[in-house]
């Protein structure tokens, strides 16, 4: 059921379960999506009872957390496995689906979306510029795992599976786990062109409108938190009121070698 609708200019919002909106969409060139993680615990009981996936006390008293990200394992899967089914329904032949994650949920995670029918294409690293709380190895990358709709389509050659970006800085954030619109870009502009519709089933404060009302792709996302889907229309309103950055359809592949292959 859709509680609220907001269209802002090429930008449809809505506010509401995914789980519910998906089946009654049209077709898109591609997904990009930042599901919760459920990682705050390394038992099912400590993912349960976890808040805040590692950032400080302070900052969660300030900002509180969001729904659904102290799912168990078997929660998470059985979600995106749903979720990844009908976002391959809607997606077009040559489309593809890219989510984030962590370490520890990479590996339940890449296949419960696999068997909604995506083949698992490749798996991409945020490098963080420098590393977050704890001791040891301290963590310094996200990942986002990559699926494709049959033989994928890419419309930029000069981007790899490394994002070198930094956080979005605490006092700036909107959203406790909210992406750079630099990261974002990054992954549209590589899966899709101009004038292309990208969907986020979990738009969170709205990171991916922003970028594409920045690259001129056409957007549609879904949130649970009215909370959130009021900063993101915000946000995804005050992007499209500002110059926006177009870029070739399709660029041309750059060659690397005198042979057109590295190989």
């Amino acid at each position: 059921m859709i509680a609220r609708e907001e269209i802002i200019g090429d930008a449809t919002l809505y506010l509401g379960d995914c789980r519910e909106i998906l089946p009654t969409l049209t077709r898109v060139d591609a997904v990009v999506m930042d599901p919760p993680y459920c990682s705050g615990g390394f038992s099912e009981a400590g993912k349960q009872a976890a808040k805040g996936m590692g950032l400080r006390s302070e900052t969660i008293r300030e900002t509180g957390w969001f729904v659904n990200d102290n799912m168990t394992s078997a929660g998470l899967c059985w979600l995106m496995g749903f979720v990844g089914g009908w976002c391959r329904r809607q997606v077009k032949p040559g489309g593809t689906l890219t989510a984030f994650t962590d370490w520890r949920m990479a590996v339940q995670l890449a296949p419960a979306i696999e068997s909604s029918g995506w083949r698992y294409q490749n798996m991409l690293v945020w490098a963080k510029p420098n590393p977050g709380l704890g001791a040891g190895f301290r963590a310094q990358h996200e990942l986002a795992l990559h699926f494709s709709n049959g033989t994928p389509e890419y419309f930029s050659f000069h981007i790899g599976n490394v994002l070198s970006v930094g956080r979005v800085h605490s006092t700036e954030r909107e959203h406790q786990t909210e992406k750079p619109v630099e990261l974002i870009g990054a992954i549209v502009e590589t899966v899709s062109s101009v004038g292309g519709i990208i969907l986020d089933p979990f738009m969170g404060s709205g990171t991916t409108g922003v970028a594409c009302v920045q690259l001129g792709r056409r957007f549609i996302g879904i949130e649970i938190e009215p909370k959130y889907f009021d900063i993101a229309c915000r946000r995804i309103e005050a992007a499209w009121k500002q110059p926006r950055l177009f870029e070739d359809p399709k660029p041309k592949p750059v060659q690397t070698s005198l042979f057109g292959s590295d190989t």
